[in-house]
C-alpha cells in the first residue's frame, strides 16, 4: 500500500538545504531514492527500518530510522514516524511523517 509522506517544517528545512546545495546533489539523490522506497514500503530492505528507541514522537508516537546511505562516514538517515492518516471521503489515506533527515547520530 503507497502512503503520503509528509515532512515536519525541520525535515522539510533540511531536505531543501540538501537540494540547494550543488555539492550535494549525489546526497540529495540518495536521500530522494529512499524517500521513494519509503513511500512504496517503509520496510523495504534497502531501508534497514527500525525503530529508533532514543526519541518519540510529538503524540508519543514510535519514531523509526531508515538508511539513506549504508557503510559511509556520517550515513545520512532518515528518521520517521507512521500518521497522522488522512481521510478523502470515505477512503483512510495512510500517512508518515519524516520528522529529520539528517547524518546519523
Amino acid at each position: 500500500m503507497r502512503r503520503k509522506i509528509k515532512f515536519t517544517p525541520t525535515a522539510d528545512e533540511q531536505l531543501t538545504a540538501l537540494e540547494n546545495a550543488p555539492s550535494n546533489a549525489a546526497l540529495f539523490e540518495q536521500v530522494r531514492k529512499a524517500i521513494g522506497c519509503l513511500e512504496i514500503d517503509p520496510h523495504h530492505p534497502s531501508l534497514h527500518t527500525h525503530e529508533f528507541t532514543s526519541l518519540s514522537g510529538a503524540n508519543g508516537e514510535k519514531v523509526f530510522e531508515a538508511y539513506a546511505q549504508n557503510n559511509t562516514p556520517g550515513a545520512y538517515r532518515i528518521f520517521w514516524c507512521y500518521g497522522p492518516d488522512e481521510t478523502k471521503g470515505k477512503k483512510r489515506v495512510p500517512v508518515i511523517t519524516s520528522l529529520a533527515t539528517t547524518r546519523h547520530p
